[in-house]
Formats: structure tokens, sequence, C-alpha cells
């Protein structure tokens, strides 16, 4: 996939010009850099989010020279911020709670006829999830909205890391399935 001309073009102005860069960087991934750091740090806890949105912010300016141009902007910058807020959580000690997994993952800013498609879809995918039979459910959920490790799921669950990693596995094929036969593409 080639960089699109927006992301080359934000590049190069967090390379020349990094305090508008970063403006511009928060102005376009701000929303679900937020969502991010919520979602993992919890929404009781404004002060530790803005902090990892702040440090996620720091780290795409830092690690430009890493960026694959290859890749879309905004999945490198969200990884950033999620590996970021993960950090924070465990330098805090804290674990995540299933109430605190996010309703609506949609930025803040959103076009209503976008933030209506998303949650329609947001909704297909948690009746597809629900689908999914015990223990894979619970891995699904663990992985990827608490973001536990394979290693945290496998000691916590009782089970082997390799079939902790298949059972990921036969989990996305099947939601995946669930998802289209619903008519979502995903």
């Amino acid at each position: 996939m080639e960089q699109s001309k927006s992301d080359r073009q934000l590049v190069i102005l967090l390379q020349n010009d990094p305090a508008r860069g970063l403006e511009e960087a928060i102005g376009r991934y701000g929303g679900a850099v937020k969502t991010i750091c919520t979602a993992i740090l919890g929404p009781g806890c404004p002060q530790d989010v803005e902090e990892a949105m702040a440090d996620s912010f720091v780290a795409l300016w830092r690690g430009l020279d890493r960026y694959d141009p290859a890749r879309p902007l905004a999945g490198w910058v969200y990884g950033i911020a999620r590996r970021t807020a993960l950090g924070r959580r465990r330098a805090l000690g804290r674990a995540a709670r299933w109430e605190e997994l996010p309703d609506t993952l949609e930025a803040e800013d959103a076009d209503p006829a976008d933030w209506a498609a998303a949650r329609q879809q947001q909704e297909a995918v948690r009746r597809a999830i629900g689908q999914l039979p015990q223990p894979d459910r619970e891995i699904f959920l663990r992985r990827y909205y608490l973001y536990q490790t394979m290693g945290e799921i496998a000691a916590q669950l009782g089970l082997a890391p390799k079939t902790v990693e298949n059972k990921l596995c036969r989990g996305r094929k099947r939601l995946r399935q669930t998802l289209q036969e619903g008519g979502n593409d995903l």
C-alpha cells in the first residue's frame, strides 16, 4: 500500500516544523488516540489519559525515523497510542476491568452519518462476539478489549499459550464469517 499524500505531508511537516506538525497530528488523530487511551486506562482517570495522549504524540514525533511509509500513518499512530497507554497502565499497576470497556470507539467530532454507521457496525460485532462459544469469547475479549498478552490469558484461564493462540485464530475466522453472513464487510 502506498502512503497517501496527506500522510506524506504530515510526516514532512512533523520533520520540518514539529510544533505545527504535532498540532496537525493532534487535530487529525487526537479523538481516536483519546478513545484508545481511555479504553485502556479507564474513563475515571482523565489525567492519566491526557498524559498518555501527550506521550503518544511525542513518541510519534521522536519515532518518525522508524515509520514505514508503505503503511498508513493512522495505524502507526494508533499502535503507538495503544503501546503507550498499556505501558502507563502497567507502570500504574492497574488492571483493566470489564466495566471499563468502551461503549463506543468513535471520535467526538465524527460526522453523524459516520457515527451511525460505526455504531451499527459495532453492534454487529458485539452480537457476533456474543455468539462465540466459551472459552473463545472470553479469550477474544481479554485479548482485544482488555489488551492482555497471550501469556496472561493462558495463565488466567489455565490454558497453554498455543491453545490460546489457536482459539484466537479460529475465533477471528468465525467472527469474520458471522459478520460477512450478516452483510457486514470488515
